[in-house]
């Protein structure tokens, strides 16, 4: 009599790929891609639409804002509820090397601690003095942060795993 086989059950992951002008989403299970959709924002091309200054002036904010949920809601509805998310590319190393230097070593951030994060550059954008933080406030940062939080919100992911290039 030979044992029951037990199905290999792999989780449902969405991978966001942030690039310079473009990003791409995939949604996958093990090696397999289920669904892969480019979009036209990247971390570059929301810093030249939108972030002009160093730090970020509000309205640029604004603006940033406006653009990334234009590219990020027609997504909504084919990767919103996949169980997990995992940040690849550019926006996950300027994430790491960021925290890494503010001397904080996790892989895996909350939608609340995404906003903290978010809210705190925008004090900074609003006038607090940049010293009385850690983290970068170069335009660079400020999209990143601004495409994964958008992007946390509307497709309503609960935590992002960064995967980061080795170095």
């Amino acid at each position: 009599m030979t044992p029951a086989l037990t199905p290999t059950v792999t989780a449902d992951v969405t991978v966001l790929e942030m690039r310079g002008d473009t990003s791409l989403v995939q949604r996958v299970a093990g090696a397999q891609t289920l669904l892969r959709r480019e979009f036209p924002l990247g971390v570059d091309s929301l810093v030249r639409q939108s972030l002009r200054h160093e730090p970020p002036r509000p309205i640029e904010l604004e603006h940033a804002i406006e653009l990334t949920e234009e590219a990020v809601m027609p997504l909504a509805a084919q990767f919103a509820g996949s169980s997990a998310l995992t940040l690849q590319g550019l926006g996950a190393s300027l994430i790491a090397s960021s925290l890494k230097t503010s001397g904080i070593a996790q892989t895996a951030l909350t939608l609340d601690e995404v906003e903290a994060l978010f809210n705190r550059l925008v004090s900074v954008g609003e006038g607090r003095p940049a010293s009385q933080e850690t983290l970068p406030t170069d335009a660079r940062f400020f999209a990143v942060m601004l495409m994964l939080r958008e992007f946390m919100h509307h497709l309503h992911f609960a935590q992002v795993t960064l995967q980061a290039a080795k170095e």
